[in-house]
């Protein structure tokens, strides 16, 4: 126990004597002037600066406190870096090799200043681009130099600093000025030829940064792992304001990357999520990005002298939409240009409709698109013309669906775009069990017109679906970009639309207002705002139509002509369809010349200035028109009859301002019809109809012949004029008026001239000579020319 008392005595004499040695060395060895002798030389010489130091302290344990230390501006007028405390810790053993070793450096609230030049070059350029060899000499020269104070260091810390960068490189008057506070800088294990580690901390503009990693003074290189939170990047915008393609308005950035490299490449791998992003695109004025999401995970490449970077991979996340990018971009801080993959992997579009700014999709919300959309593109240009940066591209769609005259036709297939080419490849369209085949191709995407063409095939397409829904004259009409909107009453267009279109439709079989069509084809194309079919035919009800027609979308209203031709189509079906009130009404093989033209899409328009001509033929039919064949049995007294029946039916008929004009015949055993006159659109009729009975038919109203054979024509057909009023459901029948005074006046003529015959008739005849006597014929009574010229004054009178 005394030994071990002893020992710990010993012991303790020896620590108090060699801290009293320690003490006795440090004020001896660390003086201020030998400190000044020594730091400040050491510090200009390697920073080629002018360097100043005021007081100077020294303790045994808190080290050589140096204050008021600034280092200057390569002119020497103002303060590169400036402190107010430096604190240099140095090793105790050394001291009793009569040796003064500092291995750790703190500065506290050290102020910075950068400067950088209108030539791009920073204030610093001249203390980072000494030579490798240079600072070799240098640290061989402090090795073996004998001098009372070593600078050995291995720690640096930073507390509380702030940095200012003063760059003089961007346009005005005054230099922009970025500053950087709450500055923490700690180095561990520093050496002038290894990798030294090194953490970060501060705030810049608010936003807090991190960096942690290591940094080699050869080269220089570096690693290092960064982090910002909540940066306003709008302080950077003068950096990189030309690059946007646009106006930019706000933008918060968050940050997660490693960075490797030094002052000529960077490679770097992380996350970056931009927030609150608010921009104005030159090419979608009208869509801009308010208060979007867009989050970037990525692995890329920088030279920051040549302006390329690589993108070796790219996951973009806007508002939830995501893509896929890899490539490069060339003059990254002038005018970039891009050489980029793009991948799309699945585009859900209701979901794209929620996502995307308003005004790029407001034309689409009526449609409630849904489905997928997959997109691998190449996109190559530079930014300042967006919509030209395709260059190739693959569409996949899959289930595309869009809501179009209340039903959703479903589309599935692929678009290639290529050389400003757009083509189909499977592309096809479903709507419940219809199926069509659709190919389809355009050019000149990016120029002013754009140049498509579509064709549709199909064995079998039910247009009725497609068409139940639509809309009428008055329907809603899309309106794009620079087309007038429509009121309510309004007529629609004109339209201008930059498309030059042309296609082919082919359905073996469909179904068009409960009428089956075979072999329908129709050829249609769009130029300069006109929309011409120049084909329309197939099979109908037992015959043939076609039909051509032509629509200017270029007026307002919209102008527009047709021509319909009609072979043997049974007339019931076809009236079945467009006027259901006159189903089952007439019957017969139909054939139809027909030519219209107008303006207008409202009735109050259209019913005004349509105008067109035709002739009709209708062969071995009936009228069965309930209204029409009752109130025409009933007027004449004619019993049991509930039809019509005739062998030819024509006509020829006019539209003259909105109104129908006939001018026809209707012909059978029994009846001669003759109805001329006018029918309104709305069905309203205001014919005269001459009525022709047949001797057998006149008989049976009739029987003794003292009226009808008044009423008789020259081939002994009994004449009724009648006139037809009231609408087609309901018609009015009635005696013409006109009709009735010219019959009248010939009926009295015929009877007067009967009556001045006899009255003027010779009763005493020739007497015969021999010839008569021979052939016994007799001559004609010799009529007494007073006589004659009286009879025949008469009958011109009367008409006959």
């Amino acid at each position: 126990m005394k030994k071990f008392t002893k020992i710990l005595a010993v012991v303790a004499v020896v620590v108090v004597v060699l801290v009293l040695c320690l003490v006795v060395l440090a004020k001896v060895l660390i003086t201020p002037e030998r400190v000044k002798q020594t730091v400040l030389p050491i510090a200009e010489e390697a920073l080629q600066r002018k360097v100043e130091l005021g007081d100077i302290s020294v303790s045994l344990f808190s080290g050589i406190e140096l204050n008021d230390l600034k280092v200057y501006e390569k002119d020497g007028q103002e303060v590169f870096v400036g402190t107010k405390l430096v604190r240099l810790k140095y090793q105790l053993l050394p001291l009793l090799a009569m040796k003064v070793v500092i291995d750790e450096v703190r500065v506290e609230s050290p102020r910075i200043r950068v400067v950088r030049l209108a030539n791009g070059q920073f204030s610093f350029d001249d203390i980072v681009g000494r030579s490798d060899k240079k600072a070799a000499k240098d640290h061989n020269q402090g090795e073996s130099e004998t001098t009372p104070i070593g600078l050995l260091v291995s720690q640096v810390s930073i507390e509380d600093g702030s940095l200012v960068l003063i760059d003089h490189t961007l346009t005005g008057k005054t230099p922009h000025t970025i500053e950087i506070s709450d500055l923490q800088v700690a180095a561990k294990g520093i050496t002038l030829d290894g990798s030294v580690p090194v953490t970060l901390k501060g705030r810049i503009n608010q936003a807090r940064f991190e960096v942690d990693g290591s940094v080699s003074l050869i080269g220089p290189v570096g690693d290092f792992k960064v982090k910002v939170v909540d940066f306003d990047a709008l302080a950077f915008r003068p950096y990189f304001n030309d690059a946007v393609p646009g106006k930019l308005e706000g933008l918060k950035v968050n940050l997660e990357v490693n960075i490797s490299g030094g002052l000529e490449d960077i490679s770097a791998d992380g996350t970056l999520k931009l927030t609150e992003l608010d921009l104005i695109l030159d090419a979608l004025p009208d869509a801009p990005l308010k208060n979007a999401e867009i989050e970037v995970a990525y692995d890329l490449s920088v030279g920051l002298k040549s302006g390329v970077l690589n993108l070796r991979r790219g996951h973009v996340d806007y508002n939830g939409l995501v893509a896929e990018l890899s490539g490069k971009i060339d003059s990254l801080f002038a005018k970039p240009g891009l050489a980029l993959q793009l991948t799309v992997p699945g585009l859900e579009l209701k979901q794209a409709m929620k996502s995307l700014p308003p005004g790029l999709v407001s034309g689409g919300k009526d449609l409630d698109p849904s489905g997928i959309v997959k997109l691998d593109a190449q996109l190559a240009g530079v930014l300042d013309n967006p919509l030209k940066l395709l260059r190739k591209a693959v569409i996949t769609l899959d289930d595309v669906q869009v809501t179009a005259n209340g039903q959703r036709p479903a589309v599935f297939g692929l678009l290639k775009f290529a050389d400003d080419q757009l083509v189909s490849e499977g592309l096809e369209m479903r709507l419940g069990e219809n199926r069509a085949s659709i190919a389809m191709s355009a050019s000149n995407l990016f120029g002013k017109t754009i140049i498509a063409r579509a064709d549709a095939t199909s064995e079998n397409f039910q247009l009725d679906p497609l068409l139940r829904a639509g809309g009428g004259a008055g329907a809603a009409v899309a309106v794009g970009k620079g087309q007038p909107s429509v009121a309510k009453d309004e007529e629609i267009g004109p339209f201008d639309i930059p498309l030059q279109a042309s296609g082919k439709i082919s359905i073996g079989r469909t179904l068009y207002k409960g009428l089956s069509i075979d072999n329908f084809i129709a050829r249609y194309q769009l130029k300069d705002n006109v929309l011409t079919i120049s084909q329309m035919d197939g099979n109908l009800a037992g015959g043939s139509f076609s039909n051509t027609a032509q629509v200017n979308l270029g007026t307002k209203g919209l102008t527009y002509n047709a021509d319909l031709a009609i072979k043997t189509i049974q007339a019931d079906p076809l009236l079945t369809a467009f006027i259901p009130k006159a189903a089952g009404a007439l019957l017969g093989a139909m054939d139809l010349n027909f030519s219209i033209k107008g303006r207008g899409t409202r009735w109050q328009t259209m019913s005004k200035q349509l105008n067109g001509q035709g002739d009709l033929l209708l062969a071995d039919g009936r009228v069965v028109s309930p209204g029409l064949v009752k109130g025409f049995a009933s007027f004449l007294q004619l019993t049991n009859k509930d039809e019509i029946r005739f062998k030819n039916f024509q006509g020829d008929i006019k539209i003259i301002d909105g109104k129908l004009h006939i001018d026809s015949s209707l012909l059978s055993d029994e009846l001669k019809l003759f109805p001329k006159g006018s029918i309104g659109l709305d069905g309203t009729m205001n014919l005269s109809m001459d009525t022709r009975l047949s001797p057998q038919l006149a008989a049976r109203l009739d029987s003794g012949g003292k009226l009808t054979r008044y009423l008789t024509d020259k081939d002994g057909w009994s004449q009724v004029p009648l006139l037809v009023s009231g609408s087609y459901t309901s018609p009015k029948f009635g005696l013409d008026p006109k009709g009735l005074q010219r019959q009248a006046s010939e009926v009295l003529g015929k009877e007067l001239g009967r009556h001045l015959d006899k009255l003027f008739k010779t009763s005493e005849p020739a007497a015969p000579n021999e010839a008569q006597e021979q052939t016994g014929q007799e001559d004609a009574p010799v009529d007494n020319p007073t006589n004659k010229l009286l009879r025949d004054s008469l009958k011109n009178l009367f008409g006959n």
